[in-house]
């Protein structure tokens, strides 16, 4: 392995490792009694103000885009950003970590029959099996062996599902973005518009005078920078050096971070069945990326919302 490719793989690596501790700072966060669309608020805005900044004093010419263009910012960040992050801090907010983290994974299967059914992609042999694992894990992973756990978890495994439908979007929307714009300013119009959306539902002076500890707003700078700035720029870097595909398989390990973190901060214990339809999740993520590189015929995934 080349050391360039090396560092692509610990860009990732490291960068995916920030996501799945933020999800359980978020986490914590909501046991405390904070409503998920106030984390997001907060989190949008922290961030575009932080990377506006940065921007401003290092790299001007990504925060200039095309007038024209604004209506296409104002649907990433109203419909897609926005939707995106509430459902998914939702579903944080409901069930274990891991589950709801690795739901979000299933985006890719929505992508690939979006290409089958609306872009003419043939469903492959390899594609197939994907999509059947990444069915079965999902139902293993929610708990759908058991019928006590599945009403317990069943508006936050809704929420889940309808958080990686949001991401679907996102994704399909934002490659659209890619062609024209850089990601960094992807993220600030889409982060921006999105906070404009939440400071329209909650009024910012909530925010302000709530009164909220050093501790709490400690996290929430945490979620700000480390959920969202560092691991982005990470995760660009990384892709820079290896192939999209094998970037979007590495990034599998965030979910495996976010269940480990959450055991031994919260204490969440999923059931060996949870794990092995985890490990179905991950197996079909993989085996659908691999047909993607073989095939080269899906444009790859190179924008990213998270968590």
């Amino acid at each position: 392995m080349k050391k360039s490719e090396f560092l692509g793989y610990l860009y990732i690596l490291i960068g995916t490792t920030f996501w799945g501790v933020s999800s359980v700072v978020a986490k914590s966060l909501f046991t405390i009694g904070l409503p998920p669309a106030e984390l997001v608020q907060i989190r949008l805005t922290l961030a575009t103000f932080t990377l506006l900044l940065i921007l401003i004093m290092f790299d001007r010419k990504r925060i200039i885009i095309s007038l024209k263009d604004l209506p296409y910012f104002f649907v990433l960040g109203f419909i897609g950003l926005a939707g995106v992050q509430f459902t998914y801090y939702f579903t944080i907010s409901k069930i274990h970590v891991g589950p709801a983290v690795l739901i979000q994974y299933l985006a890719p299967i929505w992508i690939a029959l979006y290409a089958f059914l609306f872009q003419k992609e043939p469903l492959t042999k390899g594609k197939s099996i994907a999509l059947l694992l990444a069915v079965l894990g999902c139902y293993f992973m929610v708990g759908g062996y058991r019928m006590d756990l599945l009403r317990l978890n069943r508006i936050g495994i809704v929420s889940g599902l309808i958080s990686s439908l949001f991401f679907s979007f996102y994704a399909l929307y934002g490659e659209k973005g890619l062609k024209k714009y850089d990601p960094w300013t992807l993220i600030l119009y889409g982060f921006g518009f999105g906070a404009v959306f939440y400071w329209i539902l909650i009024s910012p002076m909530k925010v302000i005078t709530a009164g909220y500890s050093l501790k709490i707003w400690i996290a929430f700078l945490y979620i700000a920078i480390f959920s969202t700035l560092i691991p982005f720029g990470l995760y660009f870097k990384g892709i820079e050096r290896v192939r999209a595909t094998r970037a979007s398989i590495t990034a599998t390990w965030e979910p495996v971070v976010a269940g480990i973190t959450a055991y031994f901060v919260l204490g969440e214990i999923l059931f060996p069945l949870q794990v092995l339809g985890g490990i179905g999740v991950i197996a079909a993520i993989v085996l659908l990326q691999m047909a993607k590189e073989k095939t080269a015929s899906f444009a790859p995934i190179e924008i990213r919302q998270k968590q």
